[in-house]
């Protein structure tokens, strides 16, 4: 798995629709992915998945 953080739109559909809402925050725990938190916009959840860099564990 190379994707260890992702967002998705609290409402549904896509994100880079409408930027301004709040999006949820989700890590891959080696199973399943685990809601970590909430994003106010789609900037905010882009720089959170950009914390994490390639090589480095996801947070436990």
């Amino acid at each position: 798995m190379d994707i260890y953080r992702r967002h998705r739109p609290v409402h549904g559909g896509a994100g880079h629709v409408r930027p301004e809402e709040p999006l949820v925050l989700e890590e891959w725990d080696d199973f399943v992915y685990q809601v970590v938190g909430i994003a106010p916009h789609l900037a905010a959840a882009r720089e959170w998945v950009n914390e994490l860099q390639v090589g480095d564990a996801p947070a436990a």
